[in-house]
């Protein structure tokens, strides 16, 4: 035992820490997730009206979900490499899930209409007031 190690390992948090710095390989823990399927409640019961409640144009990939399970069983990975949606509605997917676990509704959250101008338009925009 190094001196170091006896040092640390004095107190409960110093064997922790001994522990998480100490180069002997730790045992593999396969990562097991229970995954709560919560039941439809309202008027969201297929994964059809529920992609449609939360908008921003996820309601195209109702085809990729067999049933409501498969929708709340769904993770980044399947979303992503097995039936390709992208990146923000992969993420805005997940929340509402995860939101309808807690127990909140799905309602639709417009996007601002205040950055949606190309770069182009804004530039135009700017030139004009500046002649102005």
């Amino acid at each position: 035992m190094s001196f170091f190690t006896r040092i640390v390992t004095r107190s409960a948090l110093g064997v922790a820490f001994a522990r998480s710095m100490s180069t002997e390989a730790a045992p593999v823990v396969a990562a097991t997730r229970k995954v709560v399927i919560p039941r439809p409640r309202g008027q969201v019961d297929t994964p059809e009206s529920f992609l449609k409640a939360i908008g921003r144009g996820c309601e195209k990939y109702t085809e990729k979900f067999k049933d409501w399970d498969h929708l709340f069983k769904a993770n980044t990975i399947a979303l992503k490499h097995e039936m390709g949606i992208g990146a923000k509605q992969r993420k805005w997917i997940l929340m509402w899930t995860n939101k309808f676990r807690l127990g909140i509704d799905p309602y639709l959250i417009r996007t601002s209409k205040k950055h949606t101008m190309k770069r182009t338009e804004r530039l135009a925009r700017a030139k004009r007031r500046r002649n102005d």
